[in-house]
């Protein structure tokens, strides 16, 4: 059984109304109910959304501070992997087995443009379905409401810019580490 990162799509909206509200709080200068909002968030939302709440919580600070000098925030990334831990970028599963290396591209939402990076790690099951060129089995395998218009963008990209097949690499190892 492939073992997936405890997210959920019905997790997004918790999410977006929590960094909305620490926000907010943090404008209005409440600064005890913005401290007490990310206690909530941490306390209730688990490893993972917390790591996703800390890291655009993070970006968005440092992209009002460049902002506030003029200037524009380069594209970030964000995971709910743990640190040094890899994810399947198709499905969320964690320790892929294989990665695709792809050109990279930018898909444009309304946060601003989300950067691929060159690699696309997949686990055993979706480098299956790569290979096979089975999308609509993708889509099955992670799930219609996992699959929304965001991911169809970035398989989309994938499947234009992908370079050739998988490249393997051993079991715990991670080929991000030499780079």
């Amino acid at each position: 059984m492939t073992e997936r990162i405890d997210l959920d799509p019905a997790d997004a909206p918790w999410l977006h109304t929590l960094v909305q509200r620490v926000r907010s709080a943090r404008a209005d200068g409440d600064d005890e109910e913005a401290s007490r909002l990310v206690e909530y968030g941490r306390a209730e939302g688990g490893d993972a959304l917390t790591r996703l709440f800390d890291q655009i919580m993070a970006s968005l600070d440092e992209r009002d501070a460049a902002h506030a000098r003029g200037e524009t925030m380069p594209p970030f990334a964000i995971s709910a992997a743990a640190e040094g831990q890899l994810e399947c970028d198709f499905c969320a599963a964690l320790n892929p087995t294989v990665y695709f290396e792809v050109t990279e591209f930018g898909v444009q939402g309304p946060g601003g443009t989300f950067l691929s990076g060159d690699r696309f790690y997949a686990c055993p099951r979706c480098r299956q379905l790569v290979e096979a060129d089975d999308w609509k089995g993708m889509r099955e395998w992670i799930g219609p409401k996992r699959f929304g218009l965001g991911s169809r963008m970035l398989v989309m990209g994938f499947r234009q810019h992908r370079k050739g097949g998988a490249v393997e690499f051993e079991p715990g190892t991670n080929p991000e580490a030499s780079r």
